[in-house]
């Protein structure tokens, strides 16, 4: 039993890490400033709970004691499932600082469960050497028993339970699996024990017929998967008089998809409506690549023709060939039954890195749009690269465009990251053009900014001059957008992001001052 005790709890520890990432990402998102926050966090409870096992086992040794920090760490992680929404709005409202509030917020919520988890080992070793000639086998074998269970939980947690499980419910999972091992670790004297345990199985189920209702009346979707927590939920939009919307959103304030619920192919936010420009400087594109799906926005306004009034003869016919590449598959799945997305002949979905597609794909697209840079919190620093601009260029056919979204500044210390991007790009495109999305007139204000990179160098207009020496003329919502192109040279003073040199984390994480 004691062997069975160190396997298991060494397992459902790592169950606990790898859950708090999706605990935390509603309130401080998923960068790697969250997973050290996390692991730092973990590894100090663990530590402060081996030193007090190892003493509390050094002044009374029992069975009933193991059975009392099995218990602790049960509770614990059923006070994670109660209560880790209301503590992580509650510092997240209280601390402006992201790092600050990413350690607050880790051991507001983890750090009672990993406490008593930290207990368990020394205090099993104590119980179970019998001689000091045999002390070191006995200590290698409960260390080597608990480190195969981390190993076990790790993949059981990151493959499989984050897959198929909310994180409360696999929470709720660990805390009854713990009280079962304190019960069977020390029988005498169950009731407490019993009581908690019958408490957290009615939570676990209440929990899940709360999420189910939720569900059914439109009250608002939480999804969890191995990339996401995505959450799903309806409102009004008072700019469009009262109009119904639906928004996705994965990070903490901000929403990354937006659908009108009587025009599910309109585009909702104005970012994307700046995607448009793309089929204005390539009338003639028939074959569009789109890295990053999201809630499908702009694959749906695509094949419905909507982008036709901006270029006669663009995409959206029957010759329109849409491949979207979408890491997650989940926010696919929420695309087609929460936002319109149907299944058409002319759409390939692909789930996978963009950069990996990248890598290994040899097609060129007449325009290849970009909107994976739609985060502060979790920035993919792979497709911000000068090696990632280069892919992008074999990806971008001859007399093609790229269009890349990007949430910066254009001037100033918060538009950093828009200046290496921007570098890299310039390195592998001969003409790169920007447009300011909110504020143009405030190039040092963050902002949504569209980057336009050509495949040949264009003229100023950014079209080719029709054979009979005339252009058609520019619908008003394009002369808007064409009108908020940023004109002053770009500065210099970061160099092309590379590879293995890529503060791109660093850059957008500056954004997130209070």
């Amino acid at each position: 039993m004691l062997e069975l005790t160190v396997f298991l709890s060494g397992a459902l520890v790592m169950v606990l890490e790898m859950v708090g990432a999706r605990v935390l990402a509603p309130h401080v998102g998923t960068s790697a400033v969250v997973w050290t926050s996390l692991i730092g966090v973990v590894l100090a409870c663990l530590a402060l709970g081996a030193w007090a096992g190892g003493r509390r086992a050094d002044k009374k040794l029992s069975r009933a004691g193991l059975g009392q920090a099995l218990a602790g760490a049960g509770a614990g992680c059923g006070l994670t499932a109660f209560c880790h929404t209301a503590v992580g709005a509650g510092v997240t409202s209280a601390i402006g600082n992201l790092y600050l509030a990413a350690v607050a917020a880790a051991a507001g919520i983890f750090a009672v469960p990993a406490f008593f988890f930290g207990m368990i080992t020394p205090y099993v070793i104590r119980l179970r050497i019998a001689r000091v000639d045999t002390s070191g086998a006995t200590v290698g074998r409960l260390y080597a028993l608990s480190t195969a269970g981390s190993i076990l939980g790790t993949f059981l947690g990151g493959f499989v339970l984050i897959s198929f499980f909310s994180s409360t419910i696999i929470l709720w999972g660990a805390a009854i699996c713990m009280l079962l091992l304190s019960l069977g670790n020390a029988p005498g004297r169950p009731l407490l024990r019993l009581l908690l345990l019958a408490l957290c199985v009615l939570l676990a189920w209440q929990n899940t017929l709360y999420r189910q209702w939720l569900a059914r009346n439109g009250r608002g979707v939480m999804l969890e998967s191995p990339y996401n927590n995505i959450r799903i939920s309806e409102g009004l939009d008072p700019a469009e008089g009262n109009r119904r919307v639906r928004l996705m959103a994965t990070d903490p304030g901000y929403s990354q998809s937006g659908m009108y619920l009587d025009a599910p192919d309109e585009l909702y936010f104005e970012y994307t409506r700046f995607y448009a420009l793309g089929p204005y400087f390539v009338p003639g594109a028939q074959s569009v690549l789109m890295l990053g799906g999201g809630g499908y926005s702009v694959p749906k306004w695509l094949l419905a023709g909507r982008a036709r009034p901006h270029a006669p003869g663009g995409p959206g016919g029957r010759d329109l060939r849409l491949t979207v590449v979408e890491l997650d598959p989940a926010m696919t799945a929420a695309a087609r039954r929460w936002f319109g997305l149907r299944q058409d002949s002319r759409l390939t979905v692909l789930h996978e890195d963009a950069r990996a597609f990248l890598n290994r794909q040899n097609s060129r697209y007449d325009l290849v749009f970009v909107d994976v840079f739609n985060s502060h919190y979790s920035v993919p620093f792979q497709m911000a690269t000068l090696e990632a601009a280069q892919a992008l260029r074999r990806a971008v056919a001859p007399g093609g465009a790229l269009l890349m979204n990007l949430i910066a500044a254009v001037e100033g210390e918060d538009g950093r990251l828009f200046r290496g991007i921007y570098q890299a790009l310039a390195a592998a495109f001969p003409d790169v053009r920007v447009f300011c999305v909110g504020r143009p007139e405030r190039p040092a204000e963050v902002q949504n900014l569209m980057l336009v990179a050509f495949a040949e160098k264009r003229p100023e207009s950014g079209r080719e001059v029709a054979p009979d020496g005339e252009s058609p003329p520019v619908p008003p919502q394009l002369a808007a957008m064409l009108r908020a192109r940023h004109l002053r040279p770009v500065a210099r003073d970061i160099a092309p992001l590379t590879d293995d040199l890529a503060p791109v984390e660093r850059y957008a994480l500056m954004l997130l001052r209070p």
